[in-house]
């Protein structure tokens, strides 16, 4: 299991710490809280992942992206 800490800006929830299976990709973890992955962005180190890549242990950010025209 890999432990991440998430925290979700633009949501009502602000942070959560789960036990995610090894070998996750950011699309599962985003599918656990029902969350459309073309409505977010995901910041690992400050710099944004690819949503098919592997969660790994540490802090995820999860940013709502509002778009307008």
């Amino acid at each position: 299991m890999t432990e991440v800490k998430i925290f979700f800006i633009g949501f009502p929830e602000k942070e959560k710490s789960i036990e995610i299976p090894e070998g996750s990709t950011y699309i599962d973890l985003l599918n656990i809280f029902n969350i459309n992955p073309e409505t977010v962005i995901i910041v690992k180190d400050g710099s944004p992942v690819p949503l098919d890549d592997k969660v790994e242990k540490g802090e995820i950010r999860v940013m709502r992206v509002i778009s307008g025209g």
